[in-house]
């Protein structure tokens, strides 16, 4: 994994090239730095893993210490053991079917304003191209404001607005940032020595500011919003099995925030970047959501938005092709003994990392027939039945599946649906293909952007 670490090839890249050299094997040895680390291939061993025998594997694989990086240490994805499932059962209230139909307002609020900034954006509308991520990010951290804080986030009219600017100091901060990750990634025991904070102090106290005094304004004018932060803060009072803090209710907060906005607005660009590539795919979409829409008096509902099969075919073929992480980590807890294959038993060591490469799992050609081609057909009818569930993994699977899924997916799907309904797409000029990602991202980044004409639908 030394190109990671040296910046010449991106995370992505590197683990396809590990898992395509290797096919017939269900496991793969390699090092991390010193470390030994597990690349699993075999779907069923993959099941075993996440969820058959999670008790051996129940905790993920990379570090945040609460007493160094006290809001991002308390994030369920770096939580462990009997913590993790505790604080984990108590956020799940936040995710019901129930509430994602609840929170669907402001979604459409944001989408409606979404399509004004688009129409009144020069280089949108008039050839110049408009870089998708940002749309997107635009997009997805308006959502969380408003779903995650109550707040109006003014992230399509005010490029100076509180989380605009927080979003940028969180993922702007280049190298250094992404040196501590791959530091941490490649060599994990130094993150016992080494005290970088992923978030730094200026984030945190903005975050903190943020939390506090959109509580003190609730409690001091009677105001019930029941949205996540309310639930945050009613844990202070109903928990008993695990003591919510001021700090924790921030935390979660800021995980939504983090979660909520910047892999969402990755894979959301994506799929507009494959839908501009696509003609044809982008067509048949636009004929669902208008005749759907034309069935049903205009109005996109929540009701509705879950009646567009092609939609969900579409979304789940693009986070085939662009999974906005590029693996998932675990870390085996108790030994365990597998027999991948019918074959020859074999021991998983205690503290031995695991990596499930998603890079290279949903580009594998024994399951998917032309793995490189954009086909949401692949999700669609009988097919969708051919689709192996340990192999297709965008959310991951089994007790430590990402938790915010639901969220993720209903506001992509409806920004996207909003989007083909009022426009035509095309891929502009500066967009550079083949994609290329770049080695300097955590998360699955395309180098240059993703630059995308908009024409409105007449």
């Amino acid at each position: 994994m030394g190109d990671s670490f040296l910046m010449k090839k991106s995370l992505f890249d590197v683990l396809a090239d590990i898992y395509s050299k290797y096919p017939d094997w269900p496991f793969v040895g390699i090092f991390r730095g010193t470390a030994p680390v597990l690349l699993i291939r075999d779907p069923d061993l993959i099941k075993d893993i996440m969820v058959k025998s999670f008790d051996h594997f129940h905790d993920n694989d990379l570090e945040a210490d609460k007493t160094v990086d006290p809001l991002l240490g308390r994030n369920p994805f770096f939580l462990k053991g009997g913590e993790w499932k505790t604080v984990r059962s108590q956020l799940t209230s936040g995710f019901t079917s129930a509430k994602m139909k609840w929170l669907y307002q402001y979604l459409e609020e944001t989408s409606e304003q979404m399509i004004k900034f688009i129409q009144n954006e020069p280089n949108a509308m008039n050839g110049n191209g408009y870089e998708s991520k940002e749309l997107c990010s635009r997009f997805t951290l308006n959502n969380v404001s408003s779903c995650a804080f109550g707040i109006e986030g003014r992230c399509f009219e005010d490029d100076n607005s509180e989380f605009w600017q927080i979003s940028r100091q969180i993922f702007t901060s280049g190298i250094f940032q992404t040196l501590i990750f791959m530091v941490q990634a490649i060599f994990p025991f130094i993150s016992k020595f080494v005290t970088a904070k992923f978030l730094n102090k200026a984030v945190e106290n903005r975050l903190t500011t943020l939390v506090s005094k959109t509580l003190k304004y609730r409690e001091e004018h009677g105001i019930i919003r029941n949205d996540f932060l309310h639930i945050l803060n009613q844990l202070k009072k109903t928990c008993k099995e695990y003591e919510f803090t001021d700090v924790d209710v921030t935390a979660h907060a800021t995980g939504f925030y983090i979660d909520g906005f910047e892999t969402s607005a990755t894979a959301m660009s994506f799929l507009l970047y494959e839908l501009a590539a696509n003609p044809q795919v982008q067509t048949r979409l636009r004929e669902e959501v208008c005749t759907s829409l034309k069935d049903n008096n205009n109005k996109l509902c929540y009701e509705l938005l879950q009646k567009l099969p092609y939609l969900d075919a579409v979304l789940n073929e693009s986070l085939r092709m662009y999974p906005p992480l590029f693996a998932l980590g675990r870390k085996c807890t108790k030994a365990y003994t597998c027999v991948p294959n019918n074959g020859e038993p074999f021991v998983i060591e205690k503290d031995v990392s695991i990596l499930v490469p998603l890079s290279g799992l949903h580009y594998d050609s024994k399951y998917f027939i032309e793995p490189q081609r954009f086909d949401p057909d692949r999700f669609m009818g009988a097919d969708k039945e051919n689709v192996l569930k340990y192999m297709y993994l965008p959310f991951g699977e089994g007790p430590r599946a990402c938790l915010g899924q639901r969220f993720a997916r209903l506001q992509m799907k409806i920004g996207i649906a909003y989007i083909v309904k009022n426009f035509k797409l095309s891929v502009h000029e500066k967009t550079r293909v083949p994609i290329q990602y770049d080695p300097l991202s955590i998360v699955t980044t395309p180098k240059g952007g993703l630059w995308i004409n908009f024409e409105s639908v007449a």
